[in-house]
């Protein structure tokens, strides 16, 4: 089992979609070691675990539109707020 994932995971890093995986995971990694990446993880591991939690599982059961109920609910509270603030800096590097 371990050869087959093994064989699928060089397979997809050889592939012109793993070079793209691979340069994405740089620019993230870049991104996340900012001061703004920082902030960003500080949030996602105390105050907005459980604001992110709670706005997935809203859109997950939205019938419509679950990016902007996932948007609205963080939004609705000071630390989703402050976290989306934090990614939209965090993108716009």
């Amino acid at each position: 089992m371990q050869g087959d994932i093994d064989s699928i995971a060089k397979t997809v890093m050889q592939s012109p979609q793993g070079l793209k995986l691979i340069t994405g995971l740089d620019r993230f990694n870049t991104a996340l070691a900012g001061p703004a990446g920082r902030q960003v993880l500080a949030l996602l591991a105390g105050p907005c675990a459980d604001t992110l939690k709670s706005a997935a599982a809203a859109a997950s059961n939205a019938p419509r539109d679950p990016g902007r109920v996932l948007l609205s609910a963080m939004l609705s509270s000071k630390e989703g707020a402050s976290l989306v603030s934090k990614l939209i800096e965090l993108m716009s590097q």
